[in-house]
């Protein structure tokens, strides 16, 4: 079964599986009971109340919603990014740019050059940790930007799927005191859900009444259980935590000495090689291999493409490694 970048190898926990099994039983009822449960669950986490929370069958749906809800002019994409944000703003018809980051600073937010431009745009998209880095920003350089663009006016949307890996406190606390923050949040890649995935949004209350509009899907009484379940699962976490660290440390080891390949620094699962000629030719065996590998163009001109990869179960972390070792070698006619 291939892997999807930025999924958990290792969910759903067992806990999550004996609460599916269970709830099982009550599919043929909606899911009030359950919808409320985890409303009161998030409630207590993050001090969020209902009208400024949106539940969604996942964050795609939310996406879309945002930018058909609330159709911006002119919508700046802070990369590296995923195509999803583009996708649904062209959707809505909105003018679309992008501010790539720059290889020198490992593709980090350019911050100076979005000040440059802060009065251009409608609405914000970026990632928090990145999708395609897996790097955190700090939260005190979010923040100023939020609020220098809060003073145009400008809404910025957090997509915050990747969060849980990192020990980053989420931006739904600061929801309540500031009208341009909407954050985004799943459980299909940290709980390893991807497939009975559960997202929400938190914003003002005018935002959310306003998506709420453009969400027509009904909410699956499976994900509801296995949200609120996965969520309270400490042990679950610690065990991610654990995985993490070691494979983190595995691919590292393995990387340090082979001749030109590197990887840039990440806070969570995926990580970002740097550039080498190989990794085309490592990505093409990693797809057929249905490892967790896929090729990044990087900044428009950039001239080697770079390689994305999900951290996997520890066998296919080693399958990749070998992969790499005679892709590379080859290239360098050894």
């Amino acid at each position: 079964m291939p892997y999807e970048i930025g999924v958990s190898p290792l969910g759903p926990s067992r806990a999550v599986k004996a609460a599916i099994r269970k709830s099982v039983r009550d599919i043929n009822c909606r899911p009030r009971d359950a919808q409320e449960r985890l409303e009161r669950l998030l409630f207590s986490r993050f001090g969020i109340g209902s009208a400024n929370l949106l539940l969604a069958g996942s964050l795609k749906e939310l996406v879309y919603a945002i930018t058909q809800a609330l159709r911006p002019g002119n919508l700046l994409i802070v990369g590296p990014a995923i195509d999803l944000y583009r996708d649904a703003a062209v959707f809505a018809g909105s003018h679309v740019e992008f501010l790539q980051g720059k290889e020198e600073t490992e593709y980090l937010p350019d911050i100076p050059a979005l000040e440059e431009k802060i009065g251009s745009y409608d609405m914000v998209f970026m990632a928090n940790p990145n999708r395609v880095t897996g790097k955190a920003i700090e939260e005190a350089t979010i923040m100023a930007m939020v609020e220098r663009l809060s003073e145009r006016g400008c809404i910025v949307v957090i997509d915050e799927a990747l969060i849980e890996f990192t020990r980053q406190k989420s931006f739904i606390e600061h929801v309540p005191a500031r009208g341009n923050i909407i954050v985004l949040r799943t459980t299909a890649c940290y709980y390893g859900l991807a497939g009975l995935e559960l997202a929400f949004a938190s914003a003002n209350e005018a935002v959310i009444a306003a998506m709420r509009k453009s969400i027509h899907g009904e909410l699956n009484l499976l994900a509801l259980v296995a949200a609120r379940t996965a969520m309270k699962d400490k042990s679950f976490g610690r065990l991610t935590e654990k995985f993490i660290k070691d494979e983190k440390r595995l691919l590292l080891r393995a990387f340090g000495g082979m001749e030109g390949v590197g990887l840039y620094g990440s806070d969570t699962n995926v990580l970002l090689f740097k550039k080498h000629v190989c990794l085309p030719a490592v990505a093409r065996i990693a797809e057929k291999a249905c490892l967790a590998a896929e090729l990044y163009a990087g900044p428009a001109g950039a001239d080697l493409p770079l390689l994305r990869i999900s951290l996997m179960r520890h066998e296919h972390n080693l399958r990749l490694i070998k992969i790499m070792k005679q892709v590379c070698a080859q290239e360098r006619g050894t």
